[in-house]
């Protein structure tokens, strides 16, 4: 089968495509025939060793494709199941507590972008019955967090204002699922043409940062942010001056940075809250693919390269040229 892997240095140039023998699943473990897989930044901080990750190393988090064997001791999944893997297998139910936080796969565990993977059954879930599997590959991350972030940790009521940075796969998912709420977004880029795109998928108030360097006033002038998802890390003190008297801040990413410069009297005037989050557990994600299913929502799937050309799928990421997801297909 075909293994991609950070070989002997880190960065992009150091991706290879490796042949490795399929695995055999142990009793707890399936084994799944893997039909696309989805990048995200995290993956590019592994390759570039922001994780510091002995190598060669596999990296890798998102991934769907078709279940072959199970083991002996499995009771969740049948071959034949379309699955998609669960970042945090460590995370099962409830609110986060640090043990969550082992064995996340591709950082804590071997990654998954492989022709076969095996895992074990808490690592996977059943996919929506009306995706594909490009789209499906897309949720472990970058849908759930946006889920987490709006649903649970930021408690999204019908009606309020959520600020979005950007139109990488969290915000995305984050405009598809906070219209879904019933709720106005609000999104910056630094591109009118994603900004269009965006409009045209429900957004109500489109700013590009670059061209209209008082959008922070516009945004203000609008009654501010009740709840921001705060992906760029040193954008935390605009995000903070966006928000209105007790917005909920999400702090989801660090895209620019993870130094931001904050003025302490902005928090405490506006009684803000801000708080970190870290994708969600296997119960929330089965809570989203339930409404995935029901509002027949699919998500955006900007361009799909063959595995051949992982390179040139996170030279694009890296680039910031995608809008939502970027997909490797293997089969």
């Amino acid at each position: 089968m075909n293994t991609l892997i950070v070989n002997e240095k880190y960065g992009i140039d150091n991706l290879f495509i490796e042949e490795r023998a399929i695995p055999e699943p142990e009793a707890n473990e399936v084994l799944v025939k893997v039909s696309a897989i989805s990048l995200n930044y995290l993956d590019l901080m592994v390759i570039n060793g922001d994780f510091s990750h002995k190598l060669p190393h596999v990296p890798g988090s998102d991934a769907s494709g078709t279940v072959i064997k199970v083991g002996a001791e499995v009771s969740q999944f049948l071959p034949g199941d379309a699955v998609s893997t669960h970042f945090m297998p460590g995370w099962q139910s409830g609110d986060l507590k640090p043990e969550g936080l082992e064995n996340r796969l591709g950082t804590g565990a071997a990654g998954v972008f492989s022709g076969y993977i095996c895992l074990p059954e808490t690592a996977l879930i059943k996919n929506p019955v009306n995706l594909n599997f490009s789209e499906a590959a897309s949720l472990p991350i970058a849908a759930l967090t946006a889920w987490e972030a709006l649903h649970h940790t930021g408690g999204l009521k019908a009606g309020e204002t959520v600020l979005l940075q950007g139109t990488g796969g969290v915000s995305i998912f984050a405009l598809q699922f906070a219209k879904l709420a019933g709720a106005r977004v609000i999104i910056t880029s630094g591109s009118d043409q994603k900004l269009e795109r965006a409009r045209q998928m429900g957004a109500d108030h489109t700013f590009n940062y670059k061209t209209q360097p008082d959008w922070l006033e516009k945004v203000k002038a609008l009654g501010g942010a009740d709840l921001t998802l705060e992906v760029m890390g040193t954008g935390l003190r605009e995000s903070v001056q966006a928000a209105a008297f007790a917005g909920r801040i999400m702090v989801i990413g660090a895209l620019a940075g993870a130094e931001s410069n904050l003025n302490i009297f902005d928090i405490l005037q506006k009684k803000l809250s801000i708080k970190g989050v870290l994708v969600s557990s296997k119960e929330r994600f089965e809570e989203m693919n339930r409404t995935i299913e029901s509002a027949d929502l699919h998500p955006v799937v900007d361009q799909v390269f063959p595995f051949a050309e992982a390179r040139e799928a996170f030279e694009y990421v890296a680039a910031g040229k995608h809008f939502g997801k970027v997909v490797l297909k293997l089969d």
